[in-house]
């Protein structure tokens, strides 16, 4: 394959020519923050997290192809603003149990939240009204904790992309937004795949 050579956070490097920004940065050992990306599937551009300034402009890197000379930053002060504020949104209802979160330690939500150094005290006043959302345990081999879901689509991706079912979508609007099958029924059961990789275990396999 192709190489090209490129600058991010004054490090050149040398990568796959049309890979992105945060493929690029990632298997260099840059992190960038990053929710809705996962190596499996097409980029989502949900989370908007994964900015990064590319000769003065504001991108996507998740969905920006590095080229050849390209200079990225992926930290400066106003990227660092507008991703905690990205994330504040995030927690706002969020759960905020993270220490009984079977998810601590493997979550990618406090990944970035450690990085950015950002917590959920400042946005208590936007809590919904209702601070936990009703756990979804109809499913035999998995629960569903909508507190926890961060609403990436990971999950409908996987189900669209790998599964290949397609079965996944997003139902609701506002607080209330959660994922479900056609139907805002519970999810199936045949594969597991959305499971294994949801970055936020809202998605927890039963203890059977």
């Amino acid at each position: 394959m192709d190489k090209i050579i490129c600058t991010i956070d004054g490090l050149e490097v040398k990568v796959n020519k049309g890979i992105s920004i945060l493929e690029a940065a990632l298997s260099n050992g840059i992190y960038i923050p990053h929710l809705c990306y996962h190596p499996d599937l097409k980029p989502g551009g949900n989370c908007r997290l994964c900015i990064v300034e590319v000769d003065g402009r504001i991108l996507p890197s998740c969905l920006t192809e590095v080229r050849e000379g390209m200079t990225v930053k992926t930290r400066t002060p106003e990227i660092d603003s507008a991703r905690r504020s990205t994330v504040e949104l995030l927690i706002a209802n969020h759960h905020w149990d993270c220490r009984n979160c079977p998810g601590t330690g493997k979550c990618g939500l406090q990944k970035v939240m450690a990085r950015l150094r950002t917590g959920p005290k400042r946005m208590r006043p936007l809590r919904r009204a209702k601070e936990k959302l009703d756990l979804d345990t109809s499913n035999p081999v998995f629960d569903y904790d909508p507190s926890r879901c961060i609403l990436c689509g990971i999950c409908v991706r996987t189900c669209e992309e790998i599964a290949k079912i397609g079965l996944i979508n997003f139902f609701g609007r506002g607080y209330l937004t959660r994922v479900a099958i056609f139907g805002d029924k519970s999810f199936c059961t045949s594969c597991m795949e959305c499971v294994r990789r949801c970055p936020v275990v809202a998605l927890v396999p039963k203890k059977l």
